[in-house]
């Protein structure tokens, strides 16, 4: 199954996903804890930002989309309640996470247990909900980690361990933002280390610093690669991975999306933000290039369906 705002639903039901989305990632940190850990939502700034974000969905759901994933971990203060509303409206899948919930420094002192801890703490997500809402228990489709540039810190190590753990006991997938290559090779040796399954792991940013060895490591493994920052800018270079992708057969490891904070998007551009650009000109830009239609239909739909299965 995979688990949305509205409840479980069939991979089936899936069709066209946007993988790596945020909604409107909230910069008060106290608010982010009032929805995280005490479930207190405020309802003018919901109203407000339904206002807002309605249009974006109901333009992505005209172009093709069906499913997106949150990809803003409740310390940038995930919406359960915004969310299931906007789902409600739109008709589109909205797929919750939890993980990141923790500002990093408070690792210096409460570093005893700390992976144990954050493990209970995320398979109570699962296994509990984040919210009843209506009835519904709300749980997380996945688990989103971030991790800082450099070295593999101690704090990180610990993240990665009790998502690994997470994994284990619930079977969520694990969506692990990593900007550099180097840091990557890190995270897949403590990830064979730990007998993880690749088969739930998404590193996400794979393209953010390209490094042939380190994608094949991934791929070999069975990682999947996150394509996810697919912009204008960047059109050219992913249309150019996802070839290299179908000339070696990895194709199918590979999840597209486009990493805007729709709020802001369309604060700044209103009814021409970009929030729909991977479906109206990305994929038709792929295709003119040589991308043969069904294949990209299938990495648009099959495989996110696969990846958030569990």
């Amino acid at each position: 199954m995979i688990y949305t705002v509205n409840g479980p639903i069939t991979k089936e039901k899936m069709q066209a996903t946007l993988c790596h989305e945020h909604f409107k990632c909230e910069t008060d940190e106290n608010y982010a804890n009032q929805l995280y850990f005490d479930r207190k939502y405020d309802e003018a700034k919901i109203d407000e930002a339904y206002g807002v974000l309605l249009p974006v969905l109901q333009k992505l759901y005209s172009s093709g989309c069906r499913s997106i994933a949150e990809a803003s971990p409740p310390l940038l203060g995930q919406n359960i309640k915004l969310l299931r509303k906007l789902s409600l409206a739109s008709k589109m899948n909205i797929i919750p996470c939890t993980g990141y919930n923790l500002p990093k420094y408070v690792h210096r002192i409460h570093s005893e247990m700390y992976s144990e801890q954050l493990a209970a703490q995320w398979i109570k997500d699962f296994e509990a909900g984040l919210d009843t809402i209506d009835g519904i228990v709300i749980k997380p489709g996945h688990l989103k980690l971030l991790l800082d540039r450099g070295k593999l810190s101690d704090v990180d190590k610990e993240m990665l361990l009790a998502a690994i753990a997470a994994n284990k006991k619930t079977g969520i997938p694990i969506h692990c933002h990593i900007l550099e290559a180097a840091m990557a090779q890190e995270v897949m040796d403590l990830l064979e280390e730990e007998a993880a399954n690749f088969e739930k792991f998404l590193w996400s940013h794979a393209i953010r610093d390209i490094d042939a060895g380190a994608i094949n490591r991934a791929v070999k493994l069975g990682i999947w690669l996150g394509l996810d920052i697919i912009q204008k800018s960047t059109f050219e270079v992913n249309m150019n991975i996802i070839k290299e992708a179908i000339k070696e057969g990895y194709e199918n490891r590979l999840l597209l999306s486009q990493d805007y904070d729709f709020y802001d998007e369309s604060l700044s551009y209103g009814e021409n933000h970009p929030c729909a650009s991977l479906f109206t000109d990305f994929i038709p830009y792929c295709i003119a290039n040589g991308i043969p239609a069904d294949t990209i239909k299938e990495v648009i739909s099959k495989n996110p369906a696969e990846f958030y299965d569990f």
